[in-house]
């Protein structure tokens, strides 16, 4: 029995999400005329790729309470999609493609992460096979989308003492916590460098963007490393300079890294403390 691949090229539903993310990971950095005009080419309205994404937003989107009903809409909706222009659509798709990489490092932005990637790609499974093809790995697809689309089962909320007694709280009472809360933060943090500041500001903005976020930290580390290395030429102490050192060579570099985690964000976080601590020093 043939097993069936699924391509990022031929899915039209993960190739509006990659522009999408891209398009707001740009909001913050950079001119994102270029994102746009791609969306509006390829997704604008009348086109055959609009009308394929259509179908899979209906997918996404509908919610039902029973397994066959779910599963009726899905055979009502693989219907749709081969009604659609077949020919147009692969040639429209081609070119969108073919932009986005001569615009764009393609494989860069295949590797921006989507969080519902496993659903769009068992989409894209039911509209390129047929079930005769591999009806097992066919069904698997459909068990994906069908989980996707039913009503999650109501938990019943449970609310612990603290959360009660803050509730109960007159407004006033309220708000001042509140303030006190946000105080509170903004004392924790006000003691953070300008190095550290942007950092996290790198972090927040480019969460969805993780080539724009490992293409920064690339060039943080050997900074640090340099900084490690004047500070541990002008320590006096022998076994501190050892220690800063040893520190320097631990300093992982992001090839090591295979995705960027907030671990990775707070340990360079604490090496720009370390900086700033051997530098009050002398």
């Amino acid at each position: 029995m043939k097993k069936l691949k699924h391509s990022k090229y031929k899915n039209t539903g993960i190739l509006f999400e990659m522009l999408v993310r891209k398009l707001t990971s740009e909001t913050l950095s950079s001119n994102k005329t270029v994102t746009v005009d791609i969306i509006k080419k390829y997704f604008g309205k009348n086109t055959e790729l609009a009308k394929e994404l259509y179908l899979y937003n209906s997918l996404m989107k509908e919610q039902f309470k029973s397994e066959a009903r779910a599963l009726d809409y899905i055979r009502t909706v693989k219907a749709a999609h081969a009604k659609l222009n077949q020919s147009v659509l692969k040639r429209q798709r081609y070119n969108l493609v073919k932009e986005v990489s001569e615009k764009f490092v393609f494989d860069d932005l295949a590797k921006i992460h989507i969080s519902n990637y496993k659903t769009l790609a068992s989409i894209n499974m039911i509209f390129e096979h047929e079930e005769t093809v591999n009806p097992k790995q066919i069904a698997a697809c459909k068990s994906v989308i069908v989980e996707h689309t039913m009503f999650p089962v109501k938990k019943k909320e449970v609310k612990d003492q603290l959360t009660e007694m803050f509730e109960s709280q007159p407004k006033e009472i309220r708000l001042l916590t509140y303030k006190l809360l946000v105080d509170k933060f903004n004392a924790k943090y006000s003691g953070l460098d300008e190095s550290q500041k942007q950092l996290l500001n790198k972090y927040i903005t480019n969460v969805n963007d993780t080539v724009a976020l490992r293409e920064y930290i690339e060039k943080i580390i050997p900074k640090i490393k340099t900084e490690l290395s004047k500070q541990a030429d002008v320590i006096t102490d022998k076994a501190t300079k050892i220690k800063v050192k040893k520190l320097s060579e631990m300093l992982c570099t992001v090839e090591n890294m295979k995705t960027i985690k907030e671990s990775h964000v707070l340990s360079l976080l604490r090496y720009f403390d370390l900086i700033k601590e051997l530098k009050e020093m002398h």
